[in-house]
């Protein structure tokens, strides 16, 4: 009975030790495969086509102003001043066959016709105040230079006369600003 009592006491010896002692031991688990995401992908951009630059050549540039033989520079002057019922009068004389433009607002001028080889206008305004007038020589409207031809580079108008590029100005060729003072009456 004693071995019957030592065999139960190592019995229970044993499933107290397998149950409560735990043995570590390195197990090789294998790792999970990778899961394959798909994406959506979007098609290889496409190059846009770009158009190969263009040497484009302007005309050549003038070596001398290519309007200068034709137009000429208008003469302008006062020719009278007077005051007609207490308003003041400047009378103009001008080159005969010259274009006039009141470039001021607030002065009026009348064509008095041309009276000894001289076109003339008679203008008023406010009393002791400055305007402007632009003369041009006619000759020199018809030749004037082309712009925005795509000839010439910005700042340049083109000369078909000439075939060339001659630098615009603001005041065109063969056109004068003249200021013109009006006086005071009594």
């Amino acid at each position: 009975m004693k071995s019957k009592y030592l065999l139960a006491s190592v019995f229970v010896l044993a499933c107290l030790l397998t149950g409560c002692v735990t043995v570590f031991v390195p197990v090789d688990t294998p790792t999970p495969a990778p899961t394959a995401i798909i994406v959506a992908t979007l098609p290889p951009p496409t190059p846009t086509p770009v158009a190969s630059p263009t040497q484009f050549q302007f005309a050549q540039t003038c070596s001398a102003d290519p309007l200068a033989e034709v137009c000429s520079r208008p003469s302008v002057g006062i020719l009278n001043k007077s005051c007609i019922k207490k308003v003041p009068y400047v009378f103009l004389g001008l080159t005969s066959g010259s274009t006039f433009e009141v470039l001021s607002p607030g002065m009026t001028c009348k064509d008095e016709k041309v009276h000894g080889g001289v076109q003339q206008f008679s203008c008023t305004g406010q009393q002791l105040y400055s305007y402007e007038v632009k003369v041009c020589d006619t000759a020199c409207s018809a030749l004037q230079l082309e712009t925005d031809t795509g000839q010439c580079p910005h700042g340049y108008g083109y000369s078909a006369a000439a075939d060339c590029c001659w630098p615009t100005s603001v005041l065109e060729t063969g056109c004068v600003i003249y200021k013109v003072d009006i006086g005071a009456c009594p």
